[in-house]
């Protein structure tokens, strides 16, 4: 295993919802506590020790590139037309060789996470994989996953029409090269309903951790993020 697990962070969505509060902004450039959410994500990342960050863009990337271009240890993938989560991860594959790779979404973080407890749990748990799980706050638009007795991701529901018990994904993840090859590359695939399921059958650990789950996804928490963060 490579001494620095390397990250891959998703930042190409579209961020339709939170245009409404920020049409000219890209979703991770917008602003949280005077400064790009994206920016703060970063500095958390680097915190873990990660070797090296691909930031995967794609709409809004040009001024992305502009904020970070010449930053040390951070590389870009940039979608030729939208890929979808586990397509854009696909794209960027080449460019990242640790094993397992970190991959996080660019629009959401968990304070506190304690990135070495995450990474010992995953490598003691025998799974192929691992992602972070929070406890539910009762939102319906992010998954939703069941864990069995051992730790195991034993359902995984991507935005459910009620919200039910279990925990939530916050949308961290340790993926060997073993399942990011197993994205199919060229077209769109959605990481949470194409990919998860089959991943799931190969051994996915579920981590919890008891704290929030901060999202700019909305603008109601985006507004939120001000205070949290």
């Amino acid at each position: 295993m490579a001494e620095a697990p390397e990250a891959a962070i998703l930042c190409g969505g579209l961020g339709t919802r939170l245009r409404e509060a920020l049409p000219e902004v890209p979703k991770a450039l917008a602003p949280v506590g005077g400064r790009p959410f994206l920016e703060r994500l970063i500095e958390q990342v680097e915190g873990w020790g990660a070797g090296r960050i691909v930031l995967c863009i794609g709409v809004g990337g040009a001024a992305i590139r502009k904020r970070f271009a010449g930053r040390r240890g951070i590389e870009f993938s940039e979608e030729p037309e939208p890929l979808g989560t586990a397509g854009a991860l696909a794209l960027a594959r080449p460019r990242l060789q640790s094993e397992p790779v970190v991959v996080l979404n660019g629009d959401s973080m968990v304070p506190g996470l304690d990135f070495a407890a995450f990474l010992d749990a995953h490598r003691r748990s025998g799974c192929a994989g691992a992602l972070v799980v929070v406890p539910p706050d009762g939102r319906r638009d992010t998954g939703t996953l069941a864990l069995a007795g051992d730790g195991r991701v034993a359902a995984f529901a991507e935005k459910p029409e009620a919200p039910g018990a279990g925990y939530v994904s916050a949308g961290i993840y340790l993926l060997p090269q073993a399942l990011l090859a197993m994205i199919p590359s060229g077209r769109a695939v959605s990481l949470e309903r194409e990919m998860m399921p089959r991943w799931i059958e190969r051994g996915v650990h579920g981590y919890v951790h008891p704290g929030k789950l901060v999202d700019i996804g909305t603008p109601e928490r985006w507004r939120e993020a001000q205070t949290t963060l």
